[in-house]
């Protein structure tokens, strides 16, 4: 299943304010102290190379991995307006509004494919790795980061005075039946997943997302489940205090052999 039009459409109504927030690291905390860093980290030696970014967004990914030294930064993403921002703010890359499930490119086309917290907006991950797989030329990485199951596999609920979101396994000692709040082997849709009226994406386990890649023909060589940096506390200690406990997303480096 596609991304749904409900998320196609936040996208294009919201794509200026999207990349003003983007592009502002002390709004972006979340991008600019904790999985850009990460993901940057783990980058292969680009120079020369032709890369892909897979949900693009408004094109700053695709201008580093320019900067990294590519011959060929392309860019894609399903949002025209986003498309359009990313076109006229970084002319040193392509842009293109395409499909990330239907990649029009020809195969063994790229020598690295890179995609941050996009995957999960459609259902059939496999897919999306077969398609990936296709037109990365062997021995290339496709580094993607996607939603951590554990902290969106969470019951959310809330009080007068709190928002709460657990996983847990309660006991009753007497009759010593379990009641379990929470999912996270089961795959999820997570409806409004940025907020009210926003954009719904899907959850998986570490687990399922390890074999639908591997259904794809990959193989992974690292995950990371990224800590913000330390000038995050100066920012936003709260957000730091949580992302240095629990991981909100989570990468993957895998390699087409």
């Amino acid at each position: 299943m596609p991304t749904d039009q409900k998320s196609k459409d936040w996208y294009e109504k919201n794509a200026e304010k999207y990349a003003t927030h983007t592009r502002n690291p002390n709004e972006s905390v979340y991008h600019a102290y904790y999985e850009k860093p990460a993901m940057y980290s783990l980058l292969p030696n680009l120079k020369g190379k032709t890369v892909l970014s897979i949900g693009c967004g408004s094109g700053e990914d695709s201008h580093h991995l320019k900067q990294e030294g590519a011959l060929k930064s392309i860019g894609i993403d399903l949002s025209k307006n986003l498309i359009k921002i990313a076109s006229e703010t970084y002319q040193d890359c392509e842009f293109k509004v395409m499909d990330m499930e239907n990649l029009d490119f020809p195969d063994s086309s790229f020598d690295f494919a890179y995609s941050s917290l996009a995957i999960h907006y459609v259902e059939d991950w496999v897919r999306v790795f077969r398609e990936v797989f296709r037109i990365l030329k062997p021995n290339s990485f496709f580094i993607f980061s996607c939603h951590h199951p554990l902290a969106y596999g969470v019951d959310k609920s809330q009080t007068d005075t709190h928002h709460i979101s657990k996983i847990e396994i309660s006991k009753d000692k007497i009759t010593k039946e379990k009641t379990v709040i929470g999912s996270y082997l089961t795959k999820t849709k997570n409806v409004d997943a940025l907020g009210k009226d926003t954009v719904n994406t899907w959850n998986m386990s570490i687990n399922d997302i390890s074999e639908a890649s591997s259904e794809a023909g990959f193989l992974i060589e690292r995950i990371m489940e990224p800590k913000p940096l330390e000038s995050m506390k100066e920012i936003n200690p709260v957000t730091y205090g949580v992302l240095s406990e629990i991981p909100y997303f989570i990468i993957f480096k895998l390699i087409k052999l």
